[in-house]
């Protein structure tokens, strides 16, 4: 099936971003992404009191994949984060 849709220029421009960051052309990008969507409708839910620890970790590090990496340093440091608070 072929589908076109319309985009706006900013989520064009975020599409081919996200596409680019992780190495794939955007059409790839966004053909995963909606299969990514129609796979978590299909199942339900899942209740996180009765994952195994090991089902878990997997949920966690899925999430952690998603999340791309920051391209700039970031100053979480405790003396930055209470930096002129009166220590």
């Amino acid at each position: 099936m072929t589908l076109q849709i319309e985009l706006s220029p900013e989520i064009e421009a975020r599409l081919r971003e996200q596409a680019a960051a992780v190495g794939k052309d955007p059409a790839a990008f966004a053909r995963e992404a909606v299969e990514e969507k129609l796979a978590a409708s299909a199942r339900p839910a899942a209740d996180s009191s009765k994952l195994s620890n090991k089902q878990r970790a997997a949920k966690w590090l899925a999430w952690v994949d998603s999340h791309r990496p920051v391209g700039h340093f970031v100053d979480d440091s405790r003396e930055s984060i209470y930096e002129g608070r009166g220590e």
